[in-house]
């Protein structure tokens, strides 16, 4: 039996709350403060683009005012 050490692309998403005067504001705070327990969905992927097809759950930062 051989040993093998594997790295796995894993893809998906972290929602944190953060308190901004805007979205541009927001996404930098967001970015700054987000942590693996924010983690909302993930999965391990073999590939996360084939050609111009993204596997991922999402492809860009989406901001929320509540």
């Amino acid at each position: 039996m051989k040993e093998y050490v594997v790295s796995v692309p894993i893809c998906g998403y972290a929602v944190v709350t953060i308190e901004a005067e805007n979205e541009k504001e927001a996404i930098e705070k967001a970015l700054d403060t987000v942590e693996l327990s924010d983690t909302e969905s993930w999965e391990a992927l073999e590939h996360i683009t084939e050609g111009n097809c993204f596997n991922g759950p999402m492809n860009d930062i989406e901001v929320e005012e509540t």
